[in-house]
């Protein structure tokens, strides 16, 4: 069986990420996960960039209007608190994607290209 290839959209994203080290994309459920080191800091799903965060860097997307990622299950809408949502920015901004992934990939520092 052949691999899905990943979107235009994903792509765009993983060439600008290219500039943090060696990033990879995988599938993930019905979307797309960024890992680094083996490790996911980013993910895409419905065509929506999510960070994964810790609460300094929850504190700092949510200042930018970034929501958690959502959906829906047995009627009820469930909350993934360990993934906001990108600045809208940023996706227009290679500098700003790279900041904000970094911060992702720093909010546990063994996982950080920056340690």
């Amino acid at each position: 069986m052949a691999k899905t290839r990943p979107p235009a959209f994903v792509l765009g994203i993983l060439d600008v990420l290219d500039r943090v080290g060696p990033v990879e994309v995988k599938r993930l459920f019905g979307g797309w996960a960024y890992t680094h080191g083996g490790e996911m800091f980013a993910m895409v799903l419905a065509d929506q960039l999510y960070f994964r965060v810790d609460d300094a860097l929850r504190a700092a997307l949510e200042a930018e209007g970034s929501f958690p990622f959502t959906y829906e299950k047995a009627g009820k809408v469930i909350t993934v608190g360990k993934f906001l949502s990108a600045p809208d920015a940023c996706l227009d901004e290679d500098d700003l994607l790279v900041d904000w992934a970094c911060r992702a990939m720093a909010a546990n520092p063994s996982k950080s290209p920056l340690a």
